[in-house]
């Protein structure tokens, strides 16, 4: 297995540092044994032979001898828990929390560590415990505590407390999470929608705009839920605010825009709407949308119009399936044009993929949380026709 070349060269840096510094403090025994610098020599030799194996037995043959190596065995733990040894980093950990002889900060530090051993090994309990015994001490490591259990309510979907969490969070860091409170209380919404709970669906979403009131996501879910509730004017307005806040987003929204205003008998307010998305948008993905809206209200030729104008700035494949589309529309039986439609559009499926900004996870389906790194609004509401290339 390769290691990270920057931790093995600190590594044995840390290690001769605290070992040299060890031999001159004259408060300390006068010398240090000859079998134990030798097992020092011996572990910094497989640490830079890159034999990290052997090295480990060596450097804890010297933390059995020195019991007092405290840096010594945190470097230990977190070589453990890199490698994937996560029982023998929480028994390193787990010991050095326990030592009632060391100071409150260091046995803070391995408690802290105890709980990134247990997350990473996907204890999920234990390292909530880990996380939530240090939250309720006056530590350097009481905000990163809180973080880590924001994180483990959300990977485990317990919104509320994750809520909670970051509002605790906001008061002891002095940062503030709007957008990501906002989003938690848009995830219970949709729970109580997908119960039938439409009073606390409501609720709750006007905690999330409440929260954070230029978030796109709360504003379409008011959008659908005024539209449920008949109120097609409303549900207009929200969606409306989602392209002024970010015209990127509108890609969410044309379609219930124009389909409401069609509903209400608004045909040349569609019309209008549907001209001035065209004239403004630079998604492909929004491109695509309004023109499968013009072509079933003012004709495939009007369509064609808009998506040939769009690719003369740019080629897109997206838009290029789709003007094979409503070419077949008029051309039903051209055998030649079926074959490249079928072709292109398994090139499509293919390539066009969501893409996460921060860790470039890359999905089929828009995400509001990216799966990779747990960001929220990570995802650019467009779809990439080339999400592998860096």
């Amino acid at each position: 297995m390769e290691f990270d070349s920057l931790f093995l060269i600190l590594l044995p840096i840390i290690f001769a540092a605290g070992w040299f510094a060890r031999f001159f403090d004259l408060k300390e025994n006068k010398y240090v044994s000859a079998g134990e610098t030798q097992t020092l020599y011996k572990g910094l030799d497989l640490l830079l032979n890159n034999k990290p194996d052997q090295a480990i037995g060596s450097l804890v043959n010297l933390a059995k001898i020195d019991p007092d190596t405290v840096e010594l065995h945190f470097s230990l733990g977190s070589l453990f828990r890199k490698r994937g040894d996560y029982a023998r980093a929480v028994k390193i950990h787990n010991h050095l929390s326990r030592r009632a002889d060391l100071p409150k900060t260091v046995r803070a530090r391995a408690m802290y560590e105890l709980g990134k051993d247990y997350l990473k090994a996907g204890i999920l309990d234990r390292a909530e415990n880990s996380f939530r015994e240090l939250s309720d001490m006056q530590t350097p490591y009481k905000t990163e505590a809180v973080r880590q259990l924001v994180d483990i309510y959300e990977s485990e979907k317990d919104w509320l407390k994750a809520i909670d969490e970051a509002h605790i969070l906001e008061s002891i860091s002095g940062e503030t999470f709007p957008a990501r409170i906002s989003h938690l209380f848009c995830e219970l919404s949709t729970e109580a929608l997908n119960q039938k709970n439409l009073d606390q669906a409501r609720k709750y979403l006007e905690n999330a705009i409440s929260a954070d009131r230029r978030n796109k996501r709360a504003l379409i879910m008011l959008g659908n839920m005024l539209k449920s509730e008949g109120d097609l004017s409303g549900a207009v307005s929200a969606w409306r605010k989602v392209g002024q806040i970010s015209p990127k987003y509108q890609t969410f929204t044309v379609k219930p825009i124009v389909d409401a205003l069609m509903e209400e008998g608004k045909k040349e307010d569609a019309i209008r709407f549907l001209e001035s998305v065209a004239e403004t948008s630079d998604n492909n993905d929004e491109i695509e949308i309004v023109a499968d809206l013009v072509a079933k209200i003012e004709g495939v030729p009007k369509a064609l119009e808009i998506i040939k104008r769009h690719m003369k700035t740019e080629m897109s494949l997206v838009l290029f399936l789709k003007l094979m589309e409503l070419r077949l529309t008029q051309t039903p039986d051209d055998k030649s044009l079926k074959e490249l439609y079928k072709l292109m559009k398994l090139q499509v499926e293919k390539t066009a993929r969501y893409k996460c900004t921060k860790c470039g996870f890359v999905t089929r389906k828009f995400q509001w949380q990216c799966p990779g790194c747990r960001n929220w609004d990570s995802f650019p509401p467009v779809r990439s026709e080339d999400p592998f290339r860096k």
